[in-house]
Formats: structure tokens, sequence, C-alpha cells
């Protein structure tokens, strides 16, 4: 397959965490489908691992149902008495109940599917025991409960919902705190295009007002400056490219597209509500739509001034 006469290039989608803010992904994705692209690579962390398992299988409909119709109360449950027991005995470690989150999943998510999928998926999360962060590939995996661990590990968010054995071993939680977006590896794989969606924006100025956001803003912080590491550290690779150091032979520049909200959006990360979720899946295509025009055009203004440049000399 080719584009424009040229090689099709292989192209990554990353999705970072950021709890009941996963629907501006989903906007953003309906907005790179309609300009046709696809993705060979779909790596996610948190809800993003979950929006991204959905999109390999071809499902980018049932993906918006979805963020439409579930709530909190469909996804977590405060625990009950047996559940609080336990955990003041030290015998669970999540405050929530995230049994709602593992129905759905074995409803939505297809082994068989994501197995004859195109788009390679993989999902990162962080062991508690050993510390290691890893990234788990779809072709690692050999069984649907072996999925669902890797699903519900990489979507366990810190003392929220309880870590998850993998193979039965480890204690595996949401790999946002160390590695909320998996570029390097999609580099590693050889992408020539990565499409990056973060869940905050650039900016904020709103000060939380109760010890539950003071929490929740000092998570945003630790996913903000995770997924900045791996952009700097792409944009770095990129440079070493260019400067042609002899680290880098035999690579080549990766195009980095990063999407992420214009402006703050009024929900926490446990927040999952239909009317907002239609919002944020709106407000994910209108800036994508927008900025995917903005790519489009300064890449003609670039093509141009080398068919200028070319013409002239």
């Amino acid at each position: 397959m080719s584009e424009n006469g040229n090689p099709k290039p292989m192209r990554a989608l990353v999705l970072p965490g950021g709890g009941g803010r996963g629907a501006y992904q989903v906007g953003v994705i309906k907005a790179l489908r309609q300009e046709g692209l696809d993705f060979d690579l779909a790596f996610g962390t948190s809800i993003g691992g979950i929006n991204a398992a959905i999109y390999a299988q071809g499902d980018q409909t049932r993906l918006e149902e979805l963020w439409c119709h579930i709530k909190s109360k469909d996804v977590f449950a405060l625990p009950s008495a047996h559940q609080i027991g336990r955990l003041v005995l030290g015998h669970k470690l999540g405050l929530l109940d995230n049994a709602g989150l593992e129905e759905i999943l074995r409803r939505e998510i297809s082994l068989q599917k994501l197995k004859a999928s195109k788009t390679k998926v993989g999902w990162c999360t962080t062991d508690l025991c050993s510390l290691q962060t890893k990234l788990i590939t779809i072709d690692e995996i050999m069984s649907t409960n072996e999925l669902i661990d890797v699903l519900m590990a990489t979507s366990a968010i810190p003392m929220a919902f309880p870590p998850r054995h993998i193979h039965g071993k480890g204690l595996w939680i949401d790999g946002g705190l160390v590695r909320n977006t998996p570029m390097e590896t999609a580099i590693h794989l050889g992408a020539d295009e990565i499409y990056m969606v973060l869940l905050h924006p650039e900016k904020i100025d709103v000060c939380p007002v109760n010890m539950f956001e003071v929490l929740v803003r000092c998570l945003d912080i630790v996913l903000d400056a995770s997924a900045r590491k791996e952009i700097d550290s792409a944009q770095l690779y990129n440079r070493l490219v260019e400067a042609g150091s002899p680290e880098s032979i035999g690579r080549k520049k990766v195009k980095i597209r990063v999407f992420q909200p214009k402006k703050g959006v009024n929900i926490n990360l446990l927040d999952i509500n239909p009317e907002l979720s239609r919002k944020l899946i709106k407000q994910g295509y209108e800036d994508a739509r927008e900025q995917l025009a903005l790519i489009k055009q300064t890449e003609e203004s670039a093509e141009t001034e080398t068919k200028l440049s070319s013409a002239i000399n």
C-alpha cells in the first residue's frame, strides 16, 4: 500500500490515562479516522488502554456508544461492609469496588478480534512489588483471563482501585505514574508517525477546592510530567537524527502529533457521566479537526517552498 506514490507510513496511536476525561480521545480518534488515518500500533495506559483496545477491535462506533451511556456507578462502587472490613485489616488494596469495570471489559473486549486485528495493541502497567513498568502487547497474551487481568491492571488507579496479579504474580497498577505515554516503544517498533492524545489542557488556571481535588491535581501533575518527559525524549531523538549523531545512524525522524484539550473540563478522574462524555467527544473532535487543518496547511506551505527552492536552484 502507498500514499500519493510513497510507501505507507507506519502510524502509532498513543493514548495516555486520565479517567473520565477519556471520552476526549474518542472525539479525536473520530476526526483522525475521518481524515483517512489508520494505525498499525495502538498503545495505551489506564483509560487510554481501554480506548486503544476497543479501537484496535475495529469497534469505533461501539466505543462512542459506550461513552455516551456509561456512568460512574456502572464502573465502580463504594465497598461493601465486608470489603471495608478487609480494607481496614489490610487485605484489600483499593478503596473502591471495580467489579463493574471487569464486567464491562469481559462483555466488550474480544481476544479473538484483537489477535486478528491489523493494529497491534499494547498496555502500560507497573508492578508495585518489583517497581517494573512494562508494555504488554497482545502478542504476549494467550487467554481472555490474561487479557482482562492486563486491562484491569493498567486501569488500577493507585489507592482507588485494587492492583491485579498478572500470571498470578505481582501487584500491577496503572502505569501512568511512571510512563503515561509509551511513545518510546512506538519509535523502537519503527513508527514513522505518532499521534498522541493527552487528556489535560496545556494550561490550567483553576484552584482545587477540597482534599479530593487536591489529590486528583497531584495525580494530574505526575501524569503530565510523565507525558512531557516522553515527548521531550522523542524530540531529542529527532534532533539527534537530524544532526547525524553516531547514535542515530540507520534511524529516521518521527513525525509527532500531540492533541490535547484547548480548554479545561470540569471533570475529575472518577467522574463518568454521559452528558459530560458527549461534550468531551465533541470537544475532542472539533479540536482535532482544527489541528489537522493547520497541519495540512503547514505541510502544503512547506512543500510549496521546497518546490520553489528547487526551481530556483
